[in-house]
C-alpha cells in the first residue's frame, strides 16, 4: 500500500483505505496514487493529465454566502495555466455563477447551474454559449404545479430565479418543516422530481437532471470523455458527480465513502492538484 501524505487521505471508491499514521511522501509516490489510463493532455512530466476540474460551489470552493479566498483564486488561475479547464457545477443559477466568477477573472470559466440543468461558457453578456438539459413535459408540469402550491402557502418566501427547477428559501425551521410536509402530502404529484433539502433551501428538479446526467450531457456536447473529469465537492447532491468522475475529491468527511481523495480544506486540495497534476 502506498504511503499517504499528511494532507491527503486516499480512498478506494466506496471503501476507506485502512487508517494509518500519515507521513509526507515524495512527489514520485504521489504520482502513483489513483492513477488510471488517460486519453487527455500530457503534462511536462510526460504523464497524461485530466482535462477538466469541476467544483461544487457552496462549502466546497467557497463558504456558504462567501467569495473564493484570494489565495485560492490564484491557485485556480495557476491550474488553468497548467492546462485544466475550470467549471463550477452548483445548485445556483448560471446568472448567479456568472456574476460570482466575473471577479475571479479566469480565462474561460464553465458554469453548470441548477445541479446540471443549465450550461454557460464564459462570463460575457450576452453569453457566447448557453443551453439547457432536455427534460420531460411531465416533470415540467409537476414543477409548475408545485411552485403554485408553494407560493400560495408561502407568499413571502424568496424563490431563486431558476430557468428549470424550483428553489424556495424557508425563513425558519418551522417553514422548512411545513414545506417538507407539503412535499410529503403531494408525493403522488412529485414522482418525476428530485427534492433536495439543504441548510438554507430546497431544490426541486426533474429526476432526469442530476450532476451525473448534467455532466454526461455536457461532456457529449463539448467533446470531453468521462476519463477527462476530476470532480470536487462536499455534499450529498455531489455524489452523482463523484460517480461520474474519473477521480473524485471530497472536502468534507460526510462524503468520505464516495471519493478517491479527502481533504479538510479546499486550499489543500488545490495544492495537491497543482503539485501532482492528476
Amino acid at each position: 500500500m502506498p504511503v499517504l501524505s499528511l494532507e491527503c487521505r486516499h480512498f478506494l471508491r466506496g471503501r476507506r483505505v485502512k487508517d494509518m499514521a500519515f507521513t509526507p511522501m515524495p512527489l514520485t509516490t504521489a504520482h502513483n496514487l489513483g492513477t488510471h489510463p488517460r486519453d487527455a493532455s500530457e503534462d511536462m512530466r510526460g504523464r497524461h493529465m485530466h482535462k477538466i476540474l469541476v467544483f461544487d460551489l457552496d462549502d466546497t470552493l467557497a463558504g456558504l454566502g462567501l467569495g473564493i479566498r484570494p489565495k485560492d483564486i490564484e491557485k485556480l488561475k495557476l491550474l488553468e495555466d497548467i492546462g485544466y479547464d475550470i467549471a463550477i457545477c452548483s445548485g445556483k443559477t448560471v446568472d448567479y455563477l456568472c456574476g460570482f466568477l466575473r471577479q475571479v477573472e479566469l480565462k474561460k470559466p464553465i458554469m453548470i447551474g441548477e445541479n446540471g440543468a443549465t450550461f454557460r461558457e464564459c462570463v460575457d453578456l450576452p453569453p457566447k454559449k448557453t443551453y439547457h438539459f432536455p427534460y420531460s413535459k411531465e416533470a415540467r408540469g409537476q414543477l409548475d404545479r408545485m411552485k403554485i402550491r408553494l407560493k400560495e402557502l408561502f407568499p413571502e418566501v424568496w424563490y431563486q430565479p431558476n430557468e428549470v427547477g424550483v428553489t424556495p428559501y424557508p425563513r425558519s425551521e418551522q417553514e422548512f418543516d411545513e414545506m417538507q410536509a407539503l412535499f410529503d402530502a403531494n408525493a403522488d404529484d412529485t414522482t418525476c422530481l428530485n427534492i433536495w433539502r439543504h441548510v438554507d433551501s430546497f431544490d426541486l428538479s426533474p429526476k432526469e437532471i442530476s450532476k451525473f446526467s448534467g455532466l454526461t450531457f455536457f461532456a457529449e456536447k463539448e467533446g470531453y470523455k468521462r476519463e477527462d473529469f476530476i470532480c470536487i465537492g462536499n455534499g450529498s447532491n455531489d455524489i452523482p458527480m463523484f460517480e461520474f468522475a474519473d477521480v473524485s475529491i471530497g472536502v468534507e468527511a460526510m462524503v468520505k465513502d464516495h471519493v478517491d481523495y479527502l481533504f479538510s480544506d479546499i486550499g489543500k486540495a488545490l495544492d495537491y492538484l497543482i503539485e501532482n497534476r492528476l
